[in-house]
């Protein structure tokens, strides 16, 4: 069945003529699910000796029943129990028994903030387990969304895990993304890295995404959306499933899940273990990594505890750079206007990765080497407590840890790589530049450095991200009535980010100078030290503290829901910086001294060895923020019911908008983002049609540019500063259509469509007076770039007979504005729109079959996405290489990925 029409089963009563005689009697009638989809042939009691099975769409009927209050158990073989107590004291009652404890779907309810599809008030679009079974194959979990409104996902270069998203215009730095209700956005930048999550797929009972401003309680103002990854709880089916995956590029993947279910002593156990390596679709993108998932849950009188830890050990090759058009295809580049530069290279193919090579190892044997390795670890481990204090009051408490730890690679001089004729990376050829003297042949020694050993001109560097991140969630939900609810909670966060590079293969040498460190007297670096290859890599920490309060008010009626939600935070940042010289505090004087330094200050000398000295390091910076959200929904009939939203953030400013890299110095005239938000929607369901309506719109005021705007140095014209320059507006506007039909039991289709509107709204001159320094700039009216503003999606399944489906999927994007930074429409340029990218269109196939064997389940899946191998260019930037006309010729691309299949096969039991 539909995805839409089982959500929208959950709220809409399937309507059948009750049996009157002379006694009082009804009907007792609903559906059976598990973890919200049709659980078939469930056995049904009720008391007073009524027993049924529940049928292959889980609806299930008792006729005749006399009035009162009765107790109904629902259960399977492999499935906990559930049972519920009800009255019956009217014709007909319909009944939603969804296998899983009733404590647990009030903690998922609580805690991960799940909505309801009808009753609040904001735009859900919501994944179920079946459909990520389905359609999601071994792509990344954000391109199963492509069909959903307003949202645009693409492989970019192709690693595995690298993917990004958008939506309604705005990237995922903008979009609050949760996994069971808590944040995992990192705490500098915003950034989502969703190879760190590799493996959820298997655990995950439903993936919610409400676009806009959303109902989400905790104080999170995402502008794009809320992403809420739900997984599956102890109440979930039990037993074992084994699933094994083969799919392009040699990629094999073996996963295994148990469930204990809640076993007598109110204990259950969740456990699930994937393994996957392959080669990728794009040459040089080999991918390796594992997932674990371990949860402990106890039912302890009111209490439900749980501790859960995963986590996704993996490394993978990456392909960084977007090219010039012919680089990819110069065929397509003319067919697009451009003129082939016959100096660079042309048609290496879509497939083509310049960040990878051939290496003769130690044994003489030649093997694969990646210049751009991704590689990272981030367990989480949760521990949570939810109680129900009584049938009004339920608390919950969270608290969590993560600890990343990895990097990615890449050689330290871009200039200086040397390439095959095939236009990989020559290993070779750069170990013996490090090893010989390229002008006198004999060995590469500097005598300055060193008489014997060897000098490298070229290493691999890997820039390391570890952080250490800690939090505690508390919330509370009171129902002060059948119609009021109030909820409210504390959200705070520590963070704490080190960043350095350091020399991880020093290809054939010894040593390689780098004098960044001004604490450390000798440049000469080895393998393993640090390193920074720009003034914005040095060995510096990040830290930031987030503490937020949050309270919500909800009405509900059988007409009306309405809810207010605010909430305020206080974020803190701090920076230290390792390789800048350090500071002396003397009297009201500050010395900055470094490894060679000699300062005599009031008559006394100080270096490097004077007792004191500290580390370069900003003061904490606290900056307020601020959300305000309401929301009302009513309901015109059974079949039919309106919303509006609307919502204010002050938002406060990302850790790139505060403390400039550079220098470890917070910038000037730092200020919150401004986010004013109106949504109207229109809701509509009946047993086989649903269809969802929304126009938004969006005003984003002093949208900063991530890591400030780089300028002329006024003092130093070879060199530039960043500034951080605040004023940018942007308005997006935007329609939103998505239905479901069921055409009968075998056939259902499904249509999307969303056009937005998406435009900056400035025009500036900006004075810099501390530089006496101002320029302008012209945005008014010009297209977001990077996402494409109008899209379509269209399915159909067709189920020719029981447990086997065939669906096609056909998707289209338009009015894709290459990506561009506004700031740089200036003079003649002013009000320019960037390059667009041709509109593309792919179709996609997905297929299955399941058959049960006594209590054994095998389970077949298979999906190709880009059936027809369309060629098609996903991701653009502006202007990226000379000269500046906006078009095709001027453009830097990506293309998208060709035919992709995924084959799995599984058993339950």
């Amino acid at each position: 069945m539909n995805r839409f029409l089982l959500l929208f089963s959950l709220f809409i009563p399937v309507l059948f003529f009750a049996q009157n005689n002379s006694k009082a009697t009804g009907t007792v009638k609903g559906i059976t699910q598990m973890n919200n989809e049709v659980l078939p042939f469930a056995f049904i009691q009720l008391t007073g000796g009524y027993k049924t099975y529940s049928k292959e769409n889980g609806s299930f009927e008792f006729l005749n029943v006399p009035y009162g209050d009765y107790k109904i158990t629902v259960g399977s073989e492999d499935l906990d129990s559930l049972t519920l107590n009800f009255r019956l004291d009217k014709p007909e009652i319909n009944l939603v028994l969804n296998l899983r404890g009733s404590i647990e779907i009030e903690e998922i309810k609580v805690i991960a903030n799940i909505s309801q599809d009808r009753k609040t008030p904001v735009p859900i679009t919501k994944i179920s387990e079946k459909k990520i079974l389905e359609e999601l194959g071994s792509r990344d979990i954000p391109m199963l969304l492509n069909a959903t409104p307003g949202v645009y996902a693409t492989q970019t270069g192709g690693g595995d895990g690298d993917a990004r998203i958008t939506v309604r215009g705005f990237d995922q730095r903008n979009i609050g993304v949760l996994i069971d209700g808590v944040p995992v956005n990192d705490m500098e930048n915003g950034a989502v890295y969703w190879s760190n999550w590799f493996g959820l797929d298997a655990i995950t009972s439903q993936i919610q995404l409400q676009r806009g401003l959303g109902a989400t309680k905790l104080s999170m103002p995402s502008v794009g959306g809320s992403m809420n990854i739900v997984t599956q709880g102890i109440g979930g089916r039990k037993g074992i499933t084994y699933k094994q995956e083969y799919a392009t590029g040699d990629f094999f993947r073996s996963s295994l899940t148990y469930n204990s279910g809640l076993l007598k002593n109110g204990y259950g156990v969740t456990f699930s273990g994937s393994y996957k390596k392959g080669n990728g679709w794009v040459e040089g993108t080999n991918t390796e990594g594992a997932f674990y998932y371990v949860k402990v849950q106890k039912k302890l009188v009111n209490h439900l505890i749980s501790l859960s830890a995963f986590g996704a050990p993996q490394k993978h090759g990456q392909r960084s750079f977007n090219q010039k058009i012919q680089y990819w295809d110069s065929n397509i580049a003319r067919e697009l206007g451009a003129t082939p530069d016959y100096t660079t290279p042309m048609d290496r193919g879509v497939r083509f990765n310049q960040h990878y090579g051939y290496i003769t190892n130690e044994y003489g044997k030649r093997e694969v080497k990646n210049e751009r390795l991704n590689y990272y670890h981030k367990p989480q481990i949760t521990l949570k407590d939810f109680w129900t204090v009584n049938k009004k009051l339920s608390i919950s408490n969270i608290a969590y840890m993560s600890i990343g730890r990895g990097g990615g690679t890449r050689l330290a001089n871009s200039s200086g790589i040397s390439y095959t004729t095939e236009g990989i990376i020559d290993w070779d050829q750069i170990v013996q530049t490090n090893r010989v003297d390229q002008l006198f042949g004999g060995p590469n020694i500097d005598p300055q450095y060193s008489m014997t050993e060897l000098k490298s001109t070229q290493v691999l560097v890997s820039s390391v991200n570890n952080h250490f991140w800690v939090g505690y969630l508390s919330q509370f939900q009171y129902n002060y009535s059948k119609n009021l609810s109030i909820s409210g909670g504390l959200d705070y966060r520590y963070y704490k980010g080190s960043h350095y590079q350091e020399i991880n293969d020093i290809l054939g040498g010894d040593y390689y100078i780098n004098s960044s460190d001004l604490n450390n007297a000798s440049p000469m670096r080895r393998k393993g030290d640090k390193i920074a290859l720009n003034s914005y890599n040095k060995d510096r920490d990040g830290f930031v503290q987030w503490g937020g309060v949050f309270g919500s008010v909800e009405y509900s009626n059988t007409r009306w829901t309405t809810f207010v939600n605010v909430s305020g935070v206080l974020n803190s940042y701090k920076g230290v910086d390792y390789f800048m010289k350090k500071r002396l505090t003397v009297g009201d004087t500050v010395l900055e001294i470094g490894a060679t330094d000699t300062i005599v200050y009031d008559g006394n000398t100080y270096n490097a060895s004077s007792e004191g000295l500290e580390y370069n390091k900003t003061d904490w910076k606290v900056i307020p923020g601020a959300t305000i959200k309401a929301g009302a929904s009513y309901t015109l009939n059974e079949e039919s019911t309106v919303f509006m939203n609307l919502g204010y953030l002050s938002r406060t400013p990302q850790f790139s908008n505060v403390i400039d890299n550079n220098t470890n110095t917070f910038f000037k005239a730092i200020e919150n983002e401004v986010i004013q938000a109106l949504e109207l929607g229109y809701n509509y369901a009946d047993k086989r049609f649903g269809v969802s309506v929304n126009a938004y719109a969006t005003n984003w005021k002093n949208k900063p540019f991530p890591f400030g705007v780089s300028i002329p140095d006024p003092l130093d014209p070879t060199s530039s500063i960043f500034l951080n320059i605040n004023g940018m507006d942007a308005i997006h506007y935007g329609g939103e259509i998505d239905f479901a039909y069921k055409v009968n039991k075998k056939i259902s289709g499904e249509f999307m469509f969303s056009y937005g509107d998406w435009k900056w709204n400035s025009s500036e001159t900006f004075y810099v007076p501390e530089f006496d320094y101002s320029f302008t700039f012209d945005a008014k009216g010009v297209s977001v770039g990077d996402a494409a503003q109008t899209m379509m999606n269209i399915g159909f399944r067709y189920e020719p007979m029981e447990r086997l489906y065939i669906k096609l999927q056909y998707q289209w994007f338009d009015r894709y504005y290459a990506n561009f930074n506004p700031f740089f429409l200036q003079g003649a340029n002013g009000g320019r729109e960037s390059w667009q990218i041709p509109s593309y269109g792919l179709l996609n196939l997905f297929a299955g079959y399941s058959h049960k064997i006594n209590k054994v389940n095998l389970f077949f899946n298979g999906s190709i996405t880009n059936v027809l191998n369309s060629k098609f260019i996903a991701d653009a930037t502006n202007n990226f290489y000379a000269p500046a006309n906006f078009d095709a010729n001027s453009a830097s691309v990506m293309f998208g990925q060709g035919f992709r299949f995924n084959l799995s096969l599984g058993v339950q039991f």
